[in-house]
């Protein structure tokens, strides 16, 4: 059992009065839905409650405020200050504050030679399997670069991201986009100037951002132009979705980014 855990073991249960489940598989626990999503949820959900009325555990199961929208055991916070030499930013009032965005992290390795047809279908297959239709809402579209940021590349590099955000650009919704190289300024350029992307544009690079997180964005500080950042994520100390185990972030904390 000990090698099914994600964070270190609870201590002693001494004391414990009850339990309740939270998240979306307790709204089956406590039997509040019944529709299924094509996932195993409703399983999952109706055999924990199975087991909990069957006398599986030895306290009473207490009833929630919340279930789907709880805060997960193991959620934390980190920030992180962004220059904005290192952003492209079209409209800061219309882009900024937000609140909550959530981050979607691509599966996209980039090669020598960017494939935009490639790029835009790992976007819009990512959308689909977190169950969300691509300009419906706004989201943190993660991406991870890789090799040297010659125009041909970040230029395919935008025709994938704007085929991908299709739906988003036709409705003029903004893209929030995050990539952990150093290419922010000329990719926004090239969305915007070159491509004719009239969504608002906000593109912050040297960040490494994962499924799961969620952050903050606020608004641009004076004079130094930075502007705030704070990913909200759950603890793990190696990536759950790694068969190796290895390390899913090298540091936590608060830091710096230097300008340029």
């Amino acid at each position: 059992m000990q090698n099914l855990f994600l964070t270190e073991p609870l201590p002693g249960l001494d004391g414990v009065d009850g339990v309740m489940f939270s998240g979306g598989v307790a709204e089956y626990v406590y039997q509040r839905e019944t529709r299924e999503f094509g996932d195993m949820g409703p399983l999952f959900g109706r055999a924990l409650r199975r087991k909990v009325d069957a006398g599986a555990l030895p306290w009473p199961l207490l009833p929630p405020g919340e279930c789907i929208r709880a805060t997960a055991l193991g959620a934390s916070e980190y920030s992180v200050q962004l220059s904005g030499n290192t952003i492209y930013i079209s409209n800061p009032g219309a882009l900024l504050p937000r609140r909550n965005l959530q981050v979607l992290q691509p599966s996209y390795v980039c090669e020598d030679s960017v494939d935009p047809e490639r790029l835009a279908q790992a976007i819009s297959e990512h959308f689909k399997a977190f169950d969300l239709v691509e300009g419906e809402s706004e989201a943190a579209l993660a991406l991870r670069w890789e090799g040297s940021p010659s125009y041909e590349r970040i230029s395919g590099f935008a025709q994938g991201i704007r085929r991908g955000l299709a739906n988003t650009i036709a409705k003029r919704m903004p893209l929030y986009i995050m990539v952990d190289g150093d290419i922010a300024q000329t990719l926004g350029a090239i969305l915007r100037d070159e491509m004719g992307v009239d969504s608002e544009i906000l593109v912050i690079d040297g960040v490494v951002l994962w499924d799961f997180d969620y952050i903050d964005l606020g608004r641009i500080r004076m004079p130094s132009q930075t502007v705030p950042v704070t990913v909200k994520s759950l603890v793990f100390s190696e990536d759950p979705r790694d068969p190796q185990g290895r390390a899913r972030r090298p540091h936590r904390g608060h830091h710096q980014v230097p300008p340029g």
